[in-house]
């Protein structure tokens, strides 16, 4: 399973709507259907309620989007926290004068 298609999971949760995930995410919303089916099926569980309007969350849904969310922020803060660490300046500065 990839990153990609559990933040487009949780970009379908929090916008209610495959077709508004799908502009945020920048991609079709055939797309975002296709990551959201194949992640049902590989967890064995309906994630969706596809019979209401605007979309809602089933039960086991709800745990796993409260979940990813802990998850992805926590991966996102690491993210963050290396690269400004590459970008912090390192070592020891001699400097001469005459």
């Amino acid at each position: 399973m990839q990153l990609r298609t559990l933040e487009i999971f949780c970009d379908v949760a929090q916008l209610r709507s495959f077709s508004k995930a799908a502009a945020a995410s920048g991609i079709t919303q055939s797309a975002v259907s296709q990551a959201i089916h194949h992640l049902e099926q590989s967890l064995g569980v309906q994630l969706i309620d596809r019979s209401t309007r605007p979309l809602t969350l089933t039960d086991p849904g709800t745990r796993y989007h409260n979940g990813l969310a802990e998850i992805l922020s926590k991966y996102h803060r690491l993210e963050q926290e290396v690269a400004s660490v590459a970008r912090e300046v390192d070592g020891t500065l001699h400097v001469a004068v005459i």
